[in-house]
């Protein structure tokens, strides 16, 4: 009995020093816990006219345009949107905490110097004196072209040409099915026929200073052209023989 006694003494001693072992280990190395930090954040969307231009965040290349992207840190930060033959948009956006940023940039084309013709070489036999211009009262926001019947409403006719769109800086032009158009960074009054031969594109901007080349349906070509300081309210055009 007495040796049961002293067993169990024994045993109780081990139990009592592995619980104070235990606990002073702890007391030495406590479980160390972390707080999961959280960012305030927001989103900016990005589009520009026309499309596919970089978008560069500080110096850091964010994607082409449309863009959209999320959980930006809220803050300020200095925007760069580029494309080749345009000029850059530089600006200080401000991303605030569940909100969403929204640019719509319309970039500029970067006025090049037409070759003038050497003196030896030949003018196209179609070329003459610049033809006597018309004008287009803009009146509306929106407005289609019929240069056929020389219709310039805010209804489409089943021949029309052009459909616009009028904004503070800038006209939008879409051209109809098969219409052609492009830009010419000349004052219309100094744009002659052969200057608008290769009109090739369907959608275009068209600047204060520049003239928008067509190529009609029916295989005319006009030029229409125009300056303005705030927002354009008048068009000159011409009819190319």
């Amino acid at each position: 009995m007495k040796n049961n006694g002293f067993l169990n003494a024994l045993a109780i001693l081990f139990i009592l020093s592995v619980l104070i072992a235990g606990c002073k280990q702890t007391e030495e190395n406590p479980i160390k816990t972390t707080e999961e930090e959280f960012v305030d954040t927001g989103a900016l969307v990005v589009e520009s006219f026309p499309s596919l231009a970089q978008v560069y965040i500080g110096e850091e290349y964010g994607g082409d345009t449309p863009l959209t992207l999320y959980n930006l840190p809220v803050g300020q930060y200095n925007l760069i949107i580029k494309k080749n033959g345009y000029v850059d948009i530089k600006m200080t956006v401000t991303i605030k905490v569940g909100k969403t940023e929204e640019i719509d940039a319309t970039l500029k084309p970067i006025a090049v110097e037409e070759p003038k013709p050497k003196a030896e070489e030949k003018m196209p036999e179609n070329v003459s004196a610049m033809p006597q211009r018309n004008t287009i009262n803009l009146s509306n926001f929106a407005m289609y072209f019929d240069f056929d019947k020389m219709q310039f409403t805010e209804r489409i006719t089943d021949k029309s040409d052009l459909f616009s769109r009028k904004y503070d800086t800038y006209i939008h032009f879409t051209a109809l099915t098969p219409t052609k158009i492009n830009v010419v960074n000349k004052p219309i009054n100094e744009v002659k026929k052969w200057d608008c031969i290769f009109a090739d594109t369907t959608v275009m901007a068209l600047f204060s200073g520049q003239t928008l080349c067509v190529k009609t349906a029916e295989g005319s070509i006009v030029a229409i052209g125009g300056s303005w300081q705030t927002s354009p309210t008048e068009l000159e055009w011409v009819l190319f023989d």
